[in-house]
């Protein structure tokens, strides 16, 4: 099976249409999933702890 270039191109758009917009959805919620652990190890922990000092006195 031989495709013409004009097939070709036309294939490519739409591959490129349909799987641009996934990977950058995939790449968006595993990236905020990411941020979110991490600020959650750096800032919760202090929060914790402040509560905990406030509480004390």
């Amino acid at each position: 099976m031989k495709v013409s270039t004009e097939e070709f191109f036309m294939y490519l758009t739409i591959a490129l249409i349909v799987l641009v917009p996934i990977t950058a959805r995939l790449y968006r919620y595993l990236t905020v999933k990411q941020m979110k652990r991490t600020l959650h190890e750096q800032f919760g922990k202090k929060e914790l702890h402040e509560q905990v000092g406030s509480k004390k006195r």
